[in-house]
């Protein structure tokens, strides 16, 4: 297998780990979040979770301005504008109370995999296999956080 192609099993291992320390971020927050004795720590944690889910939902949105180029299946032009509604709408959620940010991002990274289902069919079936599981623990990891700051709404 080659490496460069990205046919080739180290760099599949490779996107696998990186998929999975991108979801490290959204732990992290959630624990200090929950762990948090100093209202501080918990606001920095809100903070810093909003932030990064934005940043997230951002490069997702990117990967179809990447895949615009392949144009096999005529849907290049779906591909440009949606790559840019992810940001667009990550950036609306950022000016919302952290509860309501955090129910709208668990939304987008729904909707983000089902979009991604049907304009990515370009990328490779373990790029969207990875993408299943990596979802559910960003949205589990987001609805959690917004349990957790509810009671602030």
């Amino acid at each position: 297998m080659n490496q460069t192609t990205g046919t080739g099993e180290p760099w599949q291992r490779e996107r696998r780990w990186l998929g999975y320390a991108g979801v490290i971020p959204f732990a992290a927050c959630v624990g200090v979040m929950l762990a948090a004795d100093d209202a501080a720590w918990h606001d920095v944690a809100v903070d810093t979770l909003r932030h990064y889910a934005a940043v997230i939902a951002s490069f997702l949105g990117a990967v179809h301005w990447g895949a615009a180029a392949d144009d096999r299946d005529g849907l290049h032009h779906a591909r440009l504008r949606w790559g840019v509604m992810p940001a667009l709408m990550a950036w609306t959620l950022l000016a919302l109370p952290a509860a309501y940010a955090f129910a709208g991002f668990a939304v987008l990274f729904t909707l983000i995999l089902v979009v991604d289902r049907y304009l990515l069919p370009v990328l490779d079936d373990r790029y969207r296999q990875l993408r299943l599981p990596l979802t559910i623990l960003v949205v589990v990891a987001i609805a959690v956080a917004s349990a957790a700051v509810w009671d602030r709404v």
